[in-house]
C-alpha cells in the first residue's frame, strides 16, 4: 500500500468514527456532530475502505483563495511542529497539506468543521487541514462568505456551535476563529497545536483580526 492509499484509508477511518466522537448537547444517543441537527443513520453513501484503496482515485486541489492563505500559516510551522495531516474532502484529500472542501457537500460542513446550518447558503469556497488521526488534536478551515454576509454574526455563530459540541473521544483545548483576508478562519486542537497556529498565523498574516482565542468548555 502506497503513501496515497494510506492516507485516505485513514482520513476514511477518522471520518467514520467521527459521529461517535462528537454529539448535540443533551442527547443520550446518535451520530449527529453539530448542535443544530437530529440524529440520523449513517448515510449510506460514506467513504469505506475498498473505496479508498485504489491506485486511479483521484488527489485534491488546493488551489482556492482559502487554501492560499492556509497553506501560508502551514508554511511556517517548523518540521518538529508538524504532524501527519490531509486537506479538502474525505473522498478526494489532499496529502500532508491544505485542500479544497466542495461547498455543496453541507453534510461535510457540518459534520466535519461544525460549520451552523444557517451559514451554509452563505459559503462560497474553503478549504481545510486536519490530523490525519485525530481531528480533535487539530482541525482548521477558512471560509470566503458571500457578499453581503454578516462576518460577525457568523462568526459568532461558528463559536458557539463549537462551544455547545460534546466532544467524546477527547475534547480540544482551545478555539480560534479569526478574519483573514475576508475570510472566516476557524481551528480547533490541542494547546501545544493551537499555540503553534497562533503564532504561525501572526507570522503569515500580521493584518488578520483575531475575533475569538479561548478554551473550550463544552
Amino acid at each position: 500500500m502506497n503513501k496515497r492509499m494510506m492516507i485516505l484509508l485513514a482520513a476514511a477511518m477518522v471520518a467514520s468514527l467521527l459521529s461517535g466522537c462528537r454529539r448535540s448537547a443533551g442527547e443520550t444517543t446518535g451520530e449527529s456532530l453539530s448542535p443544530t441537527e437530529t440524529p440520523t443513520s449513517a448515510p449510506t453513501t460514506a467513504p469505506t475502505a475498498a473505496s479508498t484503496q485504489t491506485e486511479t482515485q483521484p488527489t485534491g486541489t488546493a488551489d482556492t483563495a482559502s487554501a492560499r492563505i492556509l497553506n501560508k500559516i502551514w508554511s511556517e510551522f517548523a518540521d518538529t511542529e508538524r504532524f501527519a495531516a490531509y486537506g479538502g474532502t474525505i473522498a478526494h484529500a489532499v496529502d500532508d497539506g491544505p485542500g479544497d472542501l466542495d461547498v455543496t457537500d453541507t453534510e461535510e460542513l457540518t459534520n466535519h468543521y461544525l460549520l451552523p446550518e444557517e451559514l451554509l447558503t452563505q459559503v462560497e469556497e474553503g478549504a481545510s487541514l486536519v490530523h490525519l488521526m485525530n481531528s480533535n488534536i487539530f482541525t482548521c478551515a477558512a471560509f470566503r462568505l458571500k457578499d453581503g454576509s454578516d462576518f460577525p454574526a457568523a462568526a459568532k455563530a461558528l463559536r458557539d456551535n463549537l462551544q455547545r459540541t460534546h466532544w467524546i473521544c477527547g475534547q480540544p483545548d482551545r478555539l480560534l476563529i479569526a478574519r483573514v483576508e475576508g475570510q472566516l478562519l476557524m481551528a480547533f486542537g490541542s494547546g501545544g497545536n493551537m499555540e503553534a497556529f497562533r503564532t504561525h498565523l501572526g507570522t503569515a498574516f500580521p493584518g488578520g483580526e483575531v475575533l475569538y482565542d479561548e478554551a473550550v468548555t463544552a
